[in-house]
């Protein structure tokens, strides 16, 4: 093969690997709404979830501690609401890739802390999701 053809060949193959970004698999993690309609949606990309660490409850702790996940939900919500104060009223951890069965790698990465935190003198609560690797995941709303 020729040094031109390697190179195309090369190139073709780099091309691709790319996900498609506008075709990609969405993971919700979380989304807002009645039966009817969904308000804001939470999601990650196949690929996120690829990058993330794999998790198996039934033999260790999580990479990402309880206390890592709401400090980092803490600081997501002060940058975002500098004004209010909060109070973090509840932590979860859950599987958002449920129907990833087949799939396990998928389902070993797909987990998620639901920070719940109270704000503002009207009792409002705003909930983070907060991935194993301690990034905050944004709704379709709210801009990066």
């Amino acid at each position: 093969m020729s040094a031109r053809c390697a190179s195309a060949a090369l190139l073709l193959s780099a091309l691709l690997s790319l996900p498609v970004m506008a075709g990609e698999r969405q993971w919700t993690v979380l989304a807002s709404g009645d039966d009817d309609h969904t308000h804001e949606r939470w999601q990650v990309s196949a690929t996120r979830l690829h990058a993330l660490p794999t998790f198996d409850p039934a033999r260790a702790e999580p990479p990402l501690s309880v206390h890592q996940a709401t400090a980092a939900a803490l600081a997501h919500a002060r940058q975002r609401y500098p004004s209010d104060d909060f109070v973090v009223s509840e932590v979860s951890l859950q599987r958002f890739t449920a129907d990833a069965a087949a799939h396990a790698e998928d389902a070993a990465r797909g987990w998620v802390y639901l920070v719940s935190l109270d704000y503002n003198a009207k009792g409002w609560t705003q909930m983070v999701p907060v991935l194993l690797d301690g990034s905050i995941v944004l709704s379709d709303t709210e801009e990066p």
